[in-house]
């Protein structure tokens, strides 16, 4: 039995004995976050994101509860503090329990996410691509259709919560997912050509470009021949953070090791069209 399968019985557990006062529960996931330190406990999160979706329903008090732990602010979780993991776990679960809550619960925990995609806490903010993960898990079309309606609007934060999101293997095994993917990820590279230097001082836009940096090389390893044509494109605009970001993605195990020819191809238009 896996560790994750071992922390799910005892969640399942604690949740039915829990029914309205989820205090134990808390304790529970605050005493084994590994926090501090420089990884938290994932395997006990998503077993709590496993205990939730098996449930199939979700009443109104775990509801209520998940959402006020969601709603736990940067002010009240010191950084790296143990009481951090409380919404990393609810933030990514509210994603797992999507498909199991009525029409008005899954607007609400669609504008949760987006919001809290510019938290300040980088967990938090991992929390709402994880969440992502688990929509497109259960319908990539639904995460497809909240995508499409996101991005025209979306902060340079929540691009990158909308990036990291769809960087997620699992989901990219049918070609119609991964070219979805690559429609994405052509329109941030557009709004990034339009953004002007100061932007790209903050740390919000070093934030998108470091996701964009290894999650074009997942989808491109998922369908290589679109995809290096992709990166050939975009390797002849003569922008720096462009280049950079093509040239990080070409350095990728996931490419080099399978797709040396094209890896080298990708080089050659972008060391002929260096500045």
């Amino acid at each position: 039995m896996s560790k994750r399968e071992e922390y799910g019985i005892q969640l399942k557990q604690l949740i039915i004995k829990s029914e309205s006062a989820f205090g134990e529960l808390k304790d529970m996931l605050i005493f084994n976050s590994n926090l501090p330190g420089p990884r938290g406990n994932l395997e006990l999160a998503y077993a709590f994101a496993d205990s939730l979706k098996e449930m199939q329903y979700i009443d109104d008090n775990l509801w209520l509860t998940l959402n006020e732990w969601a709603g736990i602010t940067c002010e009240d979780t010191p950084p790296d503090s143990p009481k951090e993991y409380i919404p990393f776990c609810a933030v990514q679960a509210l994603g797992a329990i999507f498909k199991c809550v009525d029409f008005e619960k899954k607007e609400k925990i669609i504008k949760l996410l987006q919001a809290t995609a510019n938290d300040s806490r980088w967990r938090v903010r991992e929390a709402v691509a994880i969440g992502f993960q688990w929509i497109e898990e259960n319908d990539f079309r639904q995460a497809e259709l909240i995508f499409n309606k996101w991005i025209d609007d979306a902060s340079i934060l929540e691009k990158r919560a909308i990036i990291a999101s769809l960087a997620h293997p699992p989901v990219l095994n049918e070609k119609d997912n991964v070219l979805f993917c690559f429609k994405i990820t052509e329109r941030i590279l557009e709004d990034i050509i339009n953004l002007g230097r100061e932007i790209r001082k903050t740390e919000e836009f070093r934030v998108l470009r470091k996701g964009l940096e290894y999650a074009i090389s997942v989808f491109v390893a998922k369908l290589p021949t679109e995809g290096f044509e992709l990166m050939k494109e975009w390797a002849q605009k003569n922008d720096p953070d462009i280049k950079k970001i093509i040239k990080s993605n070409l350095g990728k195990s996931r490419l080099t090791k399978k797709f040396e020819q094209q890896v080298n191809e990708v080089f050659v238009v972008l060391n002929s069209n260096s500045a």
